[in-house]
């Protein structure tokens, strides 16, 4: 159905009448607004300076053992603990005391790549981040995360299993540099020749080739066997002096906020009240 210029012009009207009603309200309990604006900002202001302060300190660890989503439920576990206020098990799995436990609000992980498309996929670099109440607990937090993700069974069996893996190369590889080193031994001091029979066309550069092969690969077994460790922390928990939570800008937009519903409630509390009394007003005039 077309609305007719008449229809139209009757819709603003009504908008403009609307708008009009809204600035007659705001105008009639102006003062009113202002006072719960301000009772507000002082509930934000009040709340800032005697709510608990939270710190944030985050630190970043290197692990080949743990994966992105299993590191993320261990974490999840520790947060739901300190939610249901749950200290006792959480100051046995971190090894600290519960008095440490009850300053510690959350703990997080994530890993530090990403693949293309954002998706974040598992790699050796996670970031970790603290909020705490106390700094002071910093540092033995930071080892008992460490040691939490140390002493897991899953992490403990697949650190075993690489280190058995490395130590089985390592011996391998010194076998094979032990076999070569003697083949070139006879090699350059005839022995090799004079044992053979026939004519043998050998390049004795291959053997040195082969030699620097598994030396490398010899020093980064070596390396491997030495970062075995399920976890190496390469930046610790730094504490900080700016306070993560609660902000006063925040807390002060919150009150203003809280001030300015509880006025929109009060006048339409109040304008209800009035609609209620004309119409009993006009239900007694139709009575009489």
């Amino acid at each position: 159905m077309v609305k007719t210029p008449d229809t139209n012009r009757n819709n603003e009207i009504d908008l403009v009448e609307l708008l009009l009603k809204g600035v007659i309200i705001i105008r009639d309990n102006f003062w009113t607004i202002v006072l719960f604006f301000v009772i507000g900002c002082a509930l934000g202001a009040t709340y800032f300076m005697t709510a608990q302060k939270q710190y944030l300190s985050k630190m970043i660890i290197s692990s080949n053992i743990l994966t992105n989503t299993y590191a993320k439920v261990l974490f999840d576990n520790v947060n739901d603990h300190l939610r249901d206020h749950d200290y006792k098990i959480v100051a046995d799995a971190l090894q600290i005391t519960e008095d440490q436990t009850r300053q510690v609000v959350s703990l997080e992980i994530e890993t530090l790549i990403k693949t293309e498309g954002n998706s974040t996929k598992d790699s050796d670099r996670y970031l970790i981040t603290a909020h705490v109440y106390d700094k002071q607990v910093l540092p033995n937090l930071q080892q008992g995360v460490i040691k939490y993700l140390e002493n897991n069974e899953f992490v403990k069996v697949r650190v075993k299993q690489q280190r058995n893996f490395l130590k089985q190369m390592l011996s391998s590889i010194d076998q094979e540099l032990k076999e070569l080193q003697q083949f070139k031994a006879d090699l350059y001091n005839g022995k090799f020749f004079s044992s053979a029979k026939g004519n043998v066309m050998f390049d004795p550069t291959v053997v040195n080739s082969k030699v620097i092969e598994l030396t490398q690969k010899k020093v980064e077994y070596e390396n491997g066997l030495e970062l075995s460790n399920s976890v190496q922390t390469i930046e610790g928990f730094t504490p900080f002096k700016r306070v993560d939570k609660p902000r006063l800008a925040t807390s002060l937009i919150a009150g203003s906020i809280i001030g300015l519903f509880a006025v929109a409630g009060l006048i339409t509390f109040k304008s209800v009240r009035r609609l209620l009394r004309l119409a009993d007003a006009s239900n007694s005039q139709n009575a009489a």
